[in-house]
Parts: C-alpha cells; sequence; structure tokens
C-alpha cells in the first residue's frame, strides 16, 4: 500500500528536481520581414554578369561579360570545361593536334553549353579523349564588335589545367597553368590576357547570376542568345509555381511543388518582346522558390525589365523571405 507519507516525499523530491533545471526562454523566430526589390544593371547592351545574394539583397559581384572565355571546374577530380555563353563563345576540335597546322574555321562544327548547368552537357565534355586543336569563337566585345577566334590545346598536370594557345592566325604559342580555387566553383581564363581571372564570387556567396548566355530552342534546332537568371549549382535548388499569386505563396509550398536541379529554370521567359509595341513586358505572374546557400527559402518574382528613363536591361526582382 502506497502511504501518504510516500506520496508527500515523491512530491517534495520532484519539486526539487525540478529546481534543478533552468526556465526555458522562448526563442524568437527569424524575422521574415516584408517584401523587398532591387534593380539590377546589366544594361541596355547586356555588357554585365551579375552575381546576387537574397539574404543580402544584394548584388555581391558585377563583372564585363568579356572578362573571360572558358573556366576549369575548381572541384578535384572533375576537369570540365565551361564556356562563356554569356559572351556567345563556341568551341569547335579541329581535324588535327598540331596547333600550327590550325589557320582558319573552314569546315568546323561549332558547339555551347547548354544551359541546364551539367556538365555531360558541356559543348568540351569530352576534351580529355580528343588530342586534337580547340578552335574557340570568341564572340563580341562590349561595342558588339567581332573578337576573333583562338586555338588552344589542353592538358592537366598535377590537378591544374595546362593551356597552350593563341589567337588562330599567329604561331606564337604562349602556355599558362590554372590551377583549381579552394571555395570556388570554377577558375576563370582570358584569351585576351592569358591570365587567370577574378570573376565568380566564393561559391557560397550568392545564389543566382544575372547575365546573358546561349539557349537551345529544340523545335527551331537554333542556339540564341537570351537575358536571365540562372541559379548556383552550389547549395541553391529553384520550384516554379504558376498557379498561385506571389501573395499567397507560402513556406508549405516548398513540399507541394518540385525542386529542379536544372540551372536555368528561372531562365529568360519572366518577359518576352511585344512587337507591336516594341518593348519587353514582363509577367509578374510566374513565380519561384529558392532555397539559398544559407539554407533559408525566398519566393521570388520579376516586375520590370526597365530602368526609371526607359532604358532595357535593368531587371527589377521582388522577393520575401518564406
Amino acid at each position: 500500500m502506497i502511504s501518504v507519507r510516500h506520496i508527500v516525499l515523491g512530491l517534495s523530491g520532484a519539486l526539487l528536481l525540478s529546481g534543478c533545471f533552468e526556465k526555458e526562454e522562448p526563442i524568437d523566430p527569424y524575422p521574415r520581414g516584408d517584401v523587398e526589390q532591387l534593380s539590377m544593371e546589366l544594361g541596355s547592351k547586356y555588357t554585365h554578369q551579375i552575381f546576387y545574394d537574397f539574404q543580402q539583397n544584394a548584388v555581391v559581384k558585377t563583372i564585363d561579360r568579356n572578362s573571360w572565355d572558358f573556366a576549369y571546374s575548381s572541384e578535384i577530380g572533375n576537369s570540365t570545361i565551361y564556356l562563356n555563353t554569356g559572351n556567345n563563345v563556341y568551341a569547335a576540335y579541329a581535324s588535327t593536334n598540331d596547333l600550327s597546322l590550325v589557320t582558319d574555321t573552314a569546315g568546323l562544327n561549332w558547339m555551347w553549353d547548354w544551359s541546364n548547368g551539367k556538365d555531360d552537357s558541356t559543348a568540351l565534355v569530352d576534351w580529355k579523349s580528343n588530342d586534337n586543336v580547340i578552335v574557340l569563337d570568341l564572340g563580341r566585345d562590349l561595342d558588339n564588335k567581332v573578337r576573333g577566334f583562338a586555338k588552344m590545346k589542353l592538358s592537366e598536370r598535377n590537378d591544374s589545367l595546362v593551356i597552350q594557345f593563341a589567337m588562330l592566325e599567329d604561331q606564337d604559342f604562349q602556355e599558362y597553368v590554372l590551377g583549381k580555387r579552394v571555395g570556388y566553383n570554377r577558375s576563370f581564363f582570358s584569351v585576351e590576357s592569358g591570365l587567370e581571372e577574378d570573376i565568380e564570387p566564393m561559391r557560397d556567396a550568392y545564389d543566382m547570376v544575372f547575365r546573358q548566355y546561349i539557349f537551345y530552342f529544340e523545335e527551331e534546332d537554333v542556339p540564341y542568345s537570351v537575358v536571365g537568371g540562372l541559379n548556383n549549382m552550389y547549395g541553391t535548388r529553384v520550384l516554379e509555381i504558376l498557379d498561385k499569386d506571389f501573395e499567397d505563396i507560402e513556406l508549405a509550398d516548398t513540399a507541394n511543388y518540385e525542386f529542379s536541379d536544372a540551372r536555368d529554370l528561372v531562365g529568360y521567359d519572366w518577359k518576352a518582346f511585344d512587337l507591336n509595341e516594341g518593348f519587353y513586358v514582363v509577367y509578374p505572374e510566374m513565380n519561384w522558390i529558392i532555397q539559398t546557400t544559407e539554407g533559408f527559402f525566398y519566393k521570388f518574382h520579376f516586375v520590370d525589365f526597365y530602368n526609371t528613363t526607359g532604358d532595357r536591361g535593368y531587371p527589377k526582382i521582388e522577393m520575401k523571405l518564406l
């Protein structure tokens, strides 16, 4: 039989034990804030490539689109080469492995990187097994003038990329060793400067880049230069919502819609050129949620493509932390 004395002692022990723990303080929820906007300056000739971070709602870096020609993966064991499609750089293999014999572009089959961001969709995906000379169409400068063609041979040494290169008509070859950068997605190289260029912020310092890039229209069978948003392939993922108003999108929608692994899900078609009116129309009913490199979820859409003086090339994003 349990006595009254046992009950009293039990209650006393419970009271004493509870006094051994600190009082729990409620944790304030992370502030979600209000809807914010930011206009980014690509320029009317789309001369810039802009790296954007959602948590800061700020541009963390801006570069000229022609300041690099190709990049080399900084991931250990990854040999992928990425072309600067933002400056219309194309690549082709010559029919010889002798740099001195390649002096023109006759008969070349030009290739480009697909915009999905996948390593197996790059133009030079098989460069390690193809010893022939690579010819680059270097696109155009900021005044839209042709930059010409370069030729190069690539190899790897101690997890670095060895580049032998010259302009197409030259026989004076240069060599540069492009290493991998710790904490970055890629290392970037410019044929014009003959050097590595500081292009991309650290891989965890931005979420999207806004720039020109090449998109392949399968039905028309043509690659075309477009302007839009590409998400950082390191630590971000994006989903699209077309059947809800921006104001109604909430955190629970991250479970109701499917995230994509494509870098170009946001892409270019949140706007379209109206031939009758002669300007771009933006579709604010197209919405996205991005999980950023910090792990937060933001909803966003575009509300403009022009600045206050009517110049194109100024995409304005509206976003909110969920």
